[in-house]
Order: structure tokens, then sequence, then C-alpha cells
């Protein structure tokens, strides 16, 4: 059964990354390999936006009390997702992804493929605030980037 996922993508033109397909396509590889939590997510749908390195540290000092800019923060959704199914809202900072793409001879298109997991990861409760949560967050990110083509970026 094919699921049905939306996402909406918003930004400047010049800052978003990908297609809404590409993001859908990500999507359903993640639930591919996760699809026993995932169950109940066979219609969700979250936000994704493109920011500027301004733009999320203002957001990341605002909501985690950090004054700098990083590549991806996640606000899930406070609602019970089972009534809507909306998983929450994630911002990507395009400048930081090119940046750090760069600096660590990866792909661009593959560290945003990354860095979209992880935060959709985080959107379903995943965290890496201690080693263990860490390890299991990246060995499932490590699974569904291979499903979709890109290397171990641990």
């Amino acid at each position: 059964m094919t699921s049905i996922f939306r996402v909406e993508i918003s930004g400047e033109p010049s800052e978003i990354l990908c297609t809404q397909e590409e993001a859908m396509d990500w999507f359903e590889c993640l639930r591919e390999e996760y699809d026993d939590s995932l169950n109940n997510l066979e219609n969700c749908r979250l936000n994704l936006a493109f920011l500027s390195k301004s733009e999320i540290q203002e957001i990341n000092k605002t909501f985690a009390g950090k004054d700098k800019p990083t590549n991806v923060l996640s606000f899930p959704s406070s609602d019970d997702i089972s009534e809507d199914n909306f998983l929450g809202d994630i911002a990507i900072c395009s400048e930081l992804i090119r940046e750090e793409a760069t600096s660590q001879g990866k792909k661009i298109n593959h560290h945003l493929i990354h860095i979209f997991v992880h935060g959709v990861l985080h959107l379903l409760g995943f965290d890496h605030d201690q080693s263990s949560n860490a390890e299991k967050m990246e060995s499932l990110e490590v699974r569904i980037l291979s499903k979709i083509g890109v290397a171990d970026p641990y």
C-alpha cells in the first residue's frame, strides 16, 4: 500500500534545495525502514522551511536559547498526531547545508537528505541527548540513507 504524504515547502526560491516530490520520496524510504512505528502515518504531513542563517539563528535563539545558526530545527506537533496526522515543522538552513557539505566533502543533496531524515526523526520523538539514544537514531538514519543511496554520514 502506498502512503499519501504531504510536505509543504516554503522559503525564498534561492534557499529551497529540493522539490516536494523529492522530500516525499525521502520520507517514503524512512517510512519503509521504520514501518512498525509509522503505520498510523499513512496520510501524514509536515512543513519544511528553508531559511537563511540569520532567520534560523533567530529561531534557535528564541526556542532553544542558542544564539547561533544551526543546520536544522524540528518542532513536533503538540497535538495528537492520530487526529490530523500533522507531524510538525522542520526548518533547514540552506547556507549551512551548502557550507557543511563542502567542508565535509559531501554532495549537497546527500547532506540535505541526511539533515531532512534527521529532522523527521526528531518530529517522531527520536533524540540524541544521550549516547544510547544517539546510537539508535544514527543507526536508523544510516539504514534509511542507505535505501536512498546516500553513504553513511558518520
